[in-house]
């Protein structure tokens, strides 16, 4: 019987270590998840200036850190790791309480005061469709000099 419990003891020994190498937990993601590094570059964006956040469902929403400093309408994000093929996002100022969550879906979650129609507004929301996750760093140009800014994947 003991000659039993340490096979079995070293079977599972072995089986946890094979599994403890072998999987690989990723801070921004599962193992063999798909991930893109997206850099977000804004322009004509109304003569703003300052610290903005581009929060999205890629980092649930979060407003609280600065990703962009904008001069002039125009700025360039450091590289966001984007583990979701399509994104909502918006651009609005650091730690703007009264723009929490600003994404909405047109006439069923709305009430945000500051949107569509706002050339070169801040505020204002985006959707980017079928990102390709393999490409590895993706440069988003959102032009804010049309009436509706259309993020262009580069």
């Amino acid at each position: 019987m003991k000659k039993i419990n340490k096979i079995t003891l070293t079977i599972m020994v072995i089986l946890a270590f094979v599994v403890g190498i072998t999987s690989c937990a990723r801070v921004d993601g599962l193992h063999n998840q798909t991930a893109a590094k997206v850099t977000f570059v804004f322009k004509n964006f109304a003569n703003i200036s300052g610290d903005y956040t581009i929060p999205g469902n890629f980092n649930d929403w979060d407003n609280s850190k600065s990703l962009i400093t904008m001069k002039d309408g125009n700025g360039t994000s450091d590289e966001i790791v984007v583990s979701t093929a399509n994104i909502e996002f918006s651009l609005i100022q650091t730690g703007d309480s009264g723009w929490l969550r600003p994404w909405y879906t047109a006439g069923v979650l709305e009430g945000n005061g500051v949107d569509r129609g706002t050339a070169g507004e801040p505020y204002q929301n985006f959707y980017i469709d079928a990102l390709d996750l393999n490409a590895g760093e993706i440069i988003l140009i959102i032009d804010g000099a049309d009436i509706v800014a259309t993020p262009v994947v580069q």
